[in-house]
């Protein structure tokens, strides 16, 4: 059965592998970024690896987020982050993947939120999306 850093693995390969997309941003494996990664940015991080309804059936949430600098007059630069979300869509959105011992279902986009602020860091906003998996492992 597939495992979460597989799931991980091949979605951020997906994203990895556009040229557009990394064309306007620099993608990383994992929730969190190197400390000293510029913006714009994404990580894409799987989580919730859980068993569905039936036998085989598997569900996990793939959690991507852009991250952007906030432009002089201290807003979010919508323009920039909006692009790079659209562009993750068109990627993500109906996309297989591949898996080991397992057919997966087309991703699904399940919620996009608003840009937020961290408090960690005040110059720089995200927006996180978040895509529902579903496969039948074979294991």
């Amino acid at each position: 059965m597939p495992n979460i850093n597989e799931i991980n693995t091949a979605v951020y390969k997906l994203l990895k592998a556009d040229d557009t997309l990394t064309g306007s941003c620099t993608v990383y494996k994992g929730e969190k970024r190197p400390s000293q990664s510029h913006n714009p940015s994404v990580t894409v991080e799987c989580k919730h690896l859980e068993r569905g309804n039936g036998e085989g059936i598997w569900m996990c949430n793939v959690e991507v987020a852009v991250y952007a600098d906030i432009l002089a007059n201290s807003q979010p630069d919508h323009t920039e982050l909006e692009s790079i979300t659209s562009r993750i869509r068109e990627i993500l959105t109906d996309a297989l993947i591949e898996l080991s011992g397992a057919k997966a279902l087309p991703l699904v986009e399940k919620t996009s939120v608003s840009p937020s602020w961290n408090m960690q860091h005040d110059d720089e906003v995200s927006q996180q999306s978040v895509y529902g998996l579903v496969f039948i492992s074979f294991n």
